[in-house]
Formats: C-alpha cells, structure tokens, sequence
C-alpha cells in the first residue's frame, strides 16, 4: 500500500468519525435539561409532602410523644449527629459544665455534645461534634477550649475545629493556664500537657499521649479544679481536696472532712471552700489545711462553687442557686445567706462568670444567665418550642440528605460538560485533521 493510499483510508475514516451534527447536539443537552427538571421536581414534590406531613396536628401529637427518643438518639446515630451539628437546637440531656468566652457561652453535655450559644440573643450558633461519651467538664483559656470525656480534646472555639487530643481513656474535668492544660483522669491521676508556646502558639497537634508531668495521689477521680499561678487546687471523689505546686509536682495540702464525695471547689483570697455530696460547703485554711467553717447549705448535693465580687455562689441537685456574703476574714465566721435564685426545674450542675452575670447548667437540659442585681433570668439557652421537634424533623427528612446529595450533583454536572467539551474539542481537532489530510 502506498503513502497515498494510506493517507487516502485515513481520510475516510477520518470522515465518518467526524463531529456530530449540532442538531444531534442539541437533543443531547435538552435531554440532560429534562433530567436534571425532572430532578427539581421530585425534590420539590418532597419538600412540599414533608411540609405538609408536619402540619398536620396528628402528625405533631405523634412527634411529641416521640421527642424522647429522638432527643435519646441525638449522639448515637450517626445521620441525626451529623444532623443536629449545624442545626440551632438546644441539648437533649444534663448541661454538666458551662464556660464564657468574650460574647459566647459554650455548654458540656451529657448528651455528648459542646455548643456555643450567643451570649445576647441566646441562639445556638454552633455544635462541636466528635466525643463519643458524655461530656463531663469543659474548660477555657484565650480563645481555646478544652473537653473532657472520652479522652481530653482541644478545640478552637471560634470555629469549633478539633486542634488536638490529650491522653487515652475518662476524664472528668480540665483546668488551663497560658501554655499547659490540666486533666483529670477516672482513676484519680491528673495530668499536665504542654498544648502551647511560651507566646501563646498552640503547638499541639493530633495525638499526644505522654503527658509532661503526672500528678499521683488521688484514690478517685478529681471533679474539679482552681488554678492560681504555681497552685493547682484538686476536688475528688475520695473525700479530700488536694493542692499541688505546679512547679515541682510535689503535693503541698491535704483537705480531709467531707464525709462523702467532693463535687466542687474555688478559691477566695487565703481561703478554700469545697461543696460535697454530703449537702455542705466547708471552708479551708490553705496555709494549715485546717477546717475553719461548715454550713449545712442545701437539701441536696452541692454540685458547683464560685466567687464573684465578696459574694460565693452555691448550686445543688435541690434545683436551686444560692448566695452567701463572704466573712471579712479567713477565721471561721459563717458564711450568711443572702437569697436563693429559682428558675431551674431540675439539678444545677455548674456555674461560670462572665460578663458581669452568672451562668448555670442544669439536668433540665438548659443553660441560664442571671443578672446579679435582679436576681432573675435574663437569658436561656436551650431548645426552642414549639417549633423545635419540627425542625428536627425536616432537617432529617429533607435538608440532611440533600446536603449529601447536593455535593454529588454539584460535581456531576460540571464533570459531564468537561467530558462534552473534551469531547467536541478532539471531535473539532480531528475534524481539522481530515480537513489538511484532503
């Protein structure tokens, strides 16, 4: 066969491989059209079957009755998990722990889940999702923020980011300074990890298992802490109250009284009070560890301490938030109550400042703030009802999917007319081809 009658054949097929016809073309995008139209419609036909599914009172009685379960399925199913991470819902269980950073509150919950609350308008602007156990204590310093639960997690509150996990196993409470994070393991250790530079940067990344310095004492977990410069306070289980020099590991006071577990502590000028199970508040000499003062301060536990201004805070399982004026001087005088604060309709778990208010957690599964010159609630965060059960509902039926639909169809789209274009570019440069080759 000659060069002639090669480029001859070539030709040839060249010419019946040649680009389609347009009119050809055009069927084949109004066809993709009528799809993806088809697409809008069923997804439109849906929404509007949900919604009217919703309105029906039957519907909604049904919902009702369902709540508990749903609210017991937040953390154990994935798909509801994923759900709720963007949805402005409230917690579905005990809010055990409560901190403030600048103009947001962020709440630890049994429900396994952290949320981070505008401190103005009380709504929830973003959920932390990642533990697979209850949320115990949680923990701020700067614009970090730290878990407790299954293991110790650092997280950057702004954008609720997971930057690093501490240690394997429980932990129930954490305390931070500038540069290292203090946790507090089941079996009553306390660990310190270095999660910062010396100028602020967080360093830590990933995993870290082997903690800088381990403090060894405790018979039970420690479930909670104070922190001032070298002094670590730590209140356990095991019936004492334990301070510690950060500096050198070494145990510095023992506080032993209470006659059944220790739920609380904070510091006041060169005193310690503690709350315990055993429904008193005891004051503690820091320099002898001698017990200066006892009051029979609630019906129930006492479950969270704090200080603001010359006045400490109390809150107990009893659902109530008490007062008490501060003595003048560190000898024993007795604490007096000023007024109660009733707003909670279960347990109170926790207590943080900020500010100038007080927060509170509680097992009714809301988060308050209370002006301290009212003495009343002037915000919630928790779930938002009537509508809430049916938000829930929709974001499950119909926005949850989508989200993992819309992704796919996003991509195919434009994939599909890349790979048209392709196409019609090597249809055009084999076309031009032919076109030299006659």
């Amino acid at each position: 066969i000659t060069i002639s009658s090669r480029a001859e054949l070539r030709s040839r097929s060249m010419s019946s491989l040649g680009p389609p016809p347009k009119a050809e073309r055009r069927d084949v995008r109004s066809k993709r059209m009528s799809m993806y139209s088809l697409v809008v419609r069923v997804l439109a036909l849906y929404m509007r079957l949900v919604q009217a599914l919703l309105s029906l009172s039957v519907v909604k009685g049904l919902l009702a009755r369902l709540e508990p379960i749903a609210r017991a399925a937040v953390s154990r199913i994935w798909l509801v998990e994923y759900a709720l991470s963007s949805l402005k819902w409230g917690h579905s269980s005990c809010v055990k722990s409560v901190a403030v950073i600048g103009d947001h509150v962020y709440t630890g919950c049994w429900d396994f889940l952290i949320k981070k609350w505008d401190a103005r308008t009380g709504a929830c602007v973003l959920t932390f999702v990642g533990h697979k156990q209850d949320i115990i204590g949680i923990a701020v310093s700067g614009n970090s923020l730290f878990s407790c639960g299954d293991n110790c997690r650092l997280w950057d509150a702004g954008t609720g980011e997971e930057l690093a996990r501490f240690g394997t196993g429980t932990y129930y409470c954490a305390v931070a300074n500038r540069t290292h994070v203090f946790a507090a393991k089941a079996n009553g250790g306390i660990e310190m990890y270095q999660y910062a530079d010396p100028d602020g940067t967080i360093a830590a990344n990933g995993v870290v298992i082997t903690p800088v310095q381990i403090f060894a004492g405790h018979d039970a977990g420690v479930m909670d802490f104070e922190l001032r410069g070298d002094l670590l306070i730590s209140a356990s289980i095991d019936l004492t109250a334990r301070a510690w020099s950060i500096s050198t590991g070494e145990l510095v006071q023992t506080f032993r009284g209470h006659r059944e577990a220790l739920r609380c502590c904070c510091l006041w000028r060169d005193s310690l009070f503690t709350g315990s199970l055993d429904r008193t508040i005891r004051q503690w000499s820091l320099a002898s560890g001698e017990c200066v003062g006892v009051v029979e301060s609630h019906d129930q536990a006492v479950r969270a301490l704090i200080t603001i201004d010359e006045s400490l805070f109390s809150a107990s399982s009893d659902r109530k938030i008490t007062e008490w004026e501060l003595p003048s001087a560190s000898d024993g005088e007795t604490l007096k109550e000023v007024r109660t604060l009733v707003g909670h309709t279960d347990g109170v778990f926790s207590l943080c400042e900020g500010n100038g208010s007080l927060y509170s957690g509680s097992s009714d599964c809301t988060c308050k703030r209370w002006s301290l010159q009212l003495g009343a609630v002037t915000q919630e965060y928790c779930s938002r009802k009537p509508p809430e059960l049916l938000a829930v509902v929709s974001e499950l039926l119909l926005r949850a999917p989508l989200r993992e639909a819309l992704p796919l169809l996003t991509w195919v789209q434009p994939l599909r007319r890349a790979v048209g274009l392709w196409k019609d570019v090597l249809a055009a440069a084999d076309g031009g081809e032919h076109e030299r080759l006659e």
